[in-house]
């Protein structure tokens, strides 16, 4: 089912088989956004529903209880259609004010090139077995210099750039139009993600 986690899709023998790493609050919807790296997925969970509930699939703000109101980046998780965009992911967190666009670090390891996906979500957030539940691809950046198969992420600036944190390299602002502002290298030191001061998105 849709709005169901399968536990076996990503056995692993610790037991680590979500491998969850970044958390993303919706202020205005009262949701939650985990980006769930070995699902290639990111989750969202209903954050009004009391304990009451959470064992259900009914109740809170989206009537599903306990169980995921959306889920994108990899349908096969569960089935569904539409195409996979994600290969593992990192840092999932919102690019626009209304809190309608997101931004995700694609790690990009079938290919060994990763992307970076600014990402629209539909209106209303439902899941159909039957349908393309994913959104639309609003914004993009990748390049051949680009890679990192582990940790990493990206965060809209003010100035309407986009900070990428590559996690053994360093960091590219990036421009709408897609050109480098700049560039850090590390020189071997590895980076987990980026956090501007005074950032605020306009």
């Amino acid at each position: 089912m849709s709005n169901k986690i399968n536990i076996n899709y990503n056995l692993q023998e610790n037991g680590d088989f979500m491998h969850a790493n970044a958390i993303t609050y919706d202020t205005i919807n009262d949701l939650i956004f985990i980006s769930v790296n070995y699902f290639s997925e990111v989750w969202v969970i209903d954050h009004s529903v009391s304990n009451e509930y959470t064992a259900s699939d009914s109740g809170g703000n989206f009537n599903v209880g306990g169980d995921l109101v959306y889920r994108f980046g990899n349908p096969t998780t569960y089935e569904g259609l539409g195409e996979r965009l994600f290969f593992n992911n990192h840092h999932v967190n919102f690019s626009t004010p209304d809190n309608k666009n997101i931004l995700i670090f694609n790690n990009g390891s079938n290919v060994s090139q990763s992307t970076v996906f600014e990402l629209k979500l539909p209106d209303e957030l439902i899941l159909e077995p039957d349908l393309n539940n994913q959104p639309m691809i609003h914004w993009e950046y990748t390049n051949t210099d680009l890679y990192y198969p582990r940790i990493s992420g990206a965060v809209r600036l003010s100035n309407g750039n986009t900070l990428i944190c590559e996690g053994d390299y360093g960091f590219w602002e990036i421009t709408q139009e897609k050109k480098i502002v700049w560039k850090y290298n590390g020189q071997g030191q590895t980076f987990w993600r980026a956090y501007p001061i005074n950032n605020s998105i306009e």
